[in-house]
């Protein structure tokens, strides 16, 4: 593993709404939390029982601190990841982020990130810690680049409302590497001189802080002369006993660099081997809606359910949302111990991923049971 001493100015989407995966700052120099997840999972896929067992589902440790009031740090790693290194950015598969954060200005309302950080995206799916999360979306796990290389300046204008510019690396991966993993071939494609993308990003606060907005725009480029432009609208109302949140996505893909959709289409047409190619005009869309209800000290229930499709905009024969995907959740937790993050949990996950008949692909279903215990525990 390869991670070099510039690996603590790696450039971070800065959240001024403390996100649920941070530390929160503090004067001290050095805090450690450990997060994780484990479950018992019994269940079937498409069809079939699975065998049932544990999984370790997430395993992260942060450490973040101050090193004076206006210079802070922050490096994640995820321990269930591989440590091998990308081929972009030189970063690790396992780091999430390793970031510094300066502020200045006369009230401290200026802010810059640099190294490896969160991306600045539309989505409190993505802020929220993710052993909180017990499964994700498309949109989260499999489209959008969510840990990058680059820098982020953020504008605080009022204690409710702050601006984010962030650039950043379109891909971990180079063009090249991508396609070879894949399988594809580069076709007419070339490789962008400037792989790079940027999210434009406002965070609101309202109604004494109990409603909560984070909605970006972000326009990325890795293939030349192919745009990539997303919106993504996030909302979050949270009182003191319940929390919502609503994300919404519409993703513009010149070309399909995550391949989700790519690969149904090739499918479909009999395309194989390098004959493939990372597909034009490729739309996505995602709303997802979670909420979270505490009964009393001990008890909470936890639902989440989320809607996805995939367009190709410009193939009449595949047309409009050809792919689509449910995904949802409902679980009951148990806190054991007052005042600490650490839960016991029971619950469903189901997912469908189905296809238009045109495309004749079989519907994918996985649905599983799950019994286990999550944890968020500040070691220092």
């Amino acid at each position: 593993m390869k991670i070099r001493t510039s690996i603590g100015i790696v450039l971070c989407a800065v959240c001024p709404i403390v996100s649920w995966a941070q530390a929160p700052r503090d004067s001290s120099i050095f805090n450690l939390n450990i997060l994780g997840r484990t479950s018992f999972n019994i269940g079937e896929k498409n069809g079939k029982d699975l065998n049932a067992g544990f999984r370790l589902d997430e395993t992260r440790l942060l450490m973040s601190g101050h090193v004076n009031p206006d210079l802070s740090y922050k490096v994640r790693f995820r321990l269930n990841r591989a440590f091998n290194t990308t081929s972009q950015d030189n970063g690790s598969r396992a780091l999430d982020y390793a970031q510094v954060n300066y502020q200045f200005g006369k009230h401290k309302e200026w802010e810059v990130a640099l190294g490896k950080q969160a991306a600045a995206v539309g989505s409190y799916e993505f802020v929220n810690n993710p052993v909180y999360e017990y499964v994700f979306t498309d949109y989260v796990d499999r489209i959008l680049n969510l840990f990058v290389v680059g820098a982020t300046f953020s504008y605080k204008v009022n204690p409710n409302h702050n601006f984010h510019l962030q650039v950043y690396n379109t891909s971990t991966e180079t063009f090249d590497q991508l396609i070879k993993s894949a399988g594809y071939g580069a076709g007419e494609l070339k490789p962008s001189e400037s792989p790079l993308g940027a999210y434009l990003t406002w965070e609101g606060s309202f109604l004494n802080k109990t409603f909560h907005t984070k909605w970006s725009y972000n326009y990325s480029q890795l293939v030349a002369g192919a745009d990539n432009q997303a919106i993504s609208l996030a909302n979050m109302y949270k009182s003191k006993k319940t929390k919502v949140y609503l994300d919404l996505q519409y993703s513009d893909y010149g070309v399909d660099h995550t391949m989700l959709a790519s690969n149904p289409v090739h499918s479909f047409y009999g395309t194989t081997g390098t004959d493939r190619t990372m597909l034009r005009d490729i739309a996505y869309k995602t709303a997802v809606l979670r909420v979270d209800q505490q009964f009393n000290n001990s008890w909470s229930i936890s639902m989440k359910g989320a809607y996805e499709t995939a367009s190709a905009r410009k193939d009449k024969q595949i047309g409009k949302d050809f792919r689509n995907n449910w995904t949802g959740f409902v679980a009951l937790e148990h806190r054991p111990i007052a005042n600490k993050d650490w839960k016991l949990f029971a619950g469903y996950i189901g997912n469908t991923v189905s296809y238009k008949n045109r495309i004749g692909l079989p519907a994918e279903r996985n649905n599983r049971f799950i019994l286990g215990t999550f944890f968020n525990i500040t070691a220092i």
